[in-house]
């Protein structure tokens, strides 16, 4: 089994990665990056120490966006199904009730359908 957590360049998508990390260190089980940005994920961008993944022996995947399916959430949940997830980390963010009407929400749709539990993480504020 593996920790699965969604990574976008953003502060919340930063701390999501640190806690996936923390969480799949703590349980011996590997991390799956899902690159939820059309950008190929630069290593540094990531958030974590990477001298730490080799002081632990956690595994750690980068896995690339898909071209062929262009919804996040559908991203998340088919990874979730191929890669036998057992905890999905995710960054949230504050959006206004004008951006959750019109734009939906990634994260919502994640929480109700994914198969297995699901840790919510806000970015540190400062």
């Amino acid at each position: 089994m593996s920790i699965m957590v969604c990574y976008s360049n953003t502060d919340a998508g930063r701390a999501a990665v640190r806690r996936a990390f923390a969480e799949a260190t703590k349980t011996r089980e590997s991390l799956l990056v899902v690159n939820l940005d059309k950008a190929p994920i630069q290593e540094g961008q990531l958030g974590i120490d990477l001298n730490s993944l080799v002081d632990s022996d956690t595994a750690v995947q980068l896995l690339p966006r898909p071209e062929t399916v262009h919804d996040a959430a559908d991203i998340v949940l088919q990874a979730e199904q191929e890669h036998h997830v057992s905890l999905i980390v995710l960054g949230l963010r504050r959006r206004s009730r004008v951006g959750k009407l019109i734009m939906g929400s990634i994260a919502q749709r994640i929480l109700i359908e994914a198969d297995c539990p699901v840790l919510a993480v806000k970015a540190e504020t400062t």
